[in-house]
């Protein structure tokens, strides 16, 4: 009987973990789609296959809910530059090279990882604010060090580093942000693996020309 029950327990275990999985899911994909206001507690129970009720034991409310989709997205984010990081790269048109091509897969294996700062972005809110403390500073200063460094050594013209990691950036946000408009317009996928590292070449190319790897003070 004692085994029966232990049984059960585990069974229930396991079906509550899938069903929590499967939740945060459906609500990262909805909040990258819609938005934080365009998402309802309804909607993500509709996506993942459940009862509304067994979203709200998991989660106390919408905003606990955002929390923790944003968080379980940004972690395995950050593990997948953890694990590719360039670490012996000095500072150099290689090493964006190599930064940009790690954006750029993370954003076609995890759209939402662009989707939602692009949406949440735009208007200053609690959401916005979490973002940037939790997770959006850390990234850009990292770029902004490597963005310095080149100056320094003159590989970079000058001028503000934000500027030169806007332009960067920005493209490959906006393709994979509006991938549905962009795709349609020009009737082939702008927005895949190769596509976008075309685009992060492009980019590089524009901002620092290949000899100024040869310029190193």
């Amino acid at each position: 009987m004692n085994q029966a029950l232990a049984l059960n327990g585990r069974t229930s275990n396991v079906r509550g973990r899938a069903a929590q999985a499967a939740v945060l899911a459906a609500a990262t994909r909805l909040f990258a789609e819609r938005g934080y206001n365009g998402t309802t507690i309804a909607d993500v129970a509709a996506e993942a296959g459940v009862a509304k009720p067994s979203v709200l034991y998991h989660y106390a409310d919408k905003d606990a809910l955002w929390t923790a989709a944003v968080e379980t997205l940004w972690s395995e984010v950050e593990a997948f530059f953890e694990a590719n990081w360039p670490r012996t790269l000095a500072p150099s048109r290689a090493l964006l090279e190599t930064v940009l091509d790690l954006f750029v897969e993370a954003a076609v294996r995890w759209p939402a990882y662009v989707r939602i700062p692009f949406i949440e972005g735009a208007t200053p809110s609690w959401r916005s604010a979490w973002l940037t403390d939790h997770h959006f500073t850390t990234h850009v200063q990292t770029n902004d060090r490597i963005l310095r460094a080149m100056q320094r050594r003159g590989q970079l013209g000058p001028g503000d580093a934000a500027h030169y990691q806007a332009i960067m950036t920005s493209s490959i946000q906006v393709l994979v942000s509006q991938s549905a408009m962009w795709n349609r317009t020009f009737d082939r996928p702008l927005d895949d693996l190769n596509a976008l590292k075309a685009l992060s070449r492009l980019t590089i190319d524009l901002l620092v020309p290949k000899v100024a790897d040869q310029t190193v003070k």
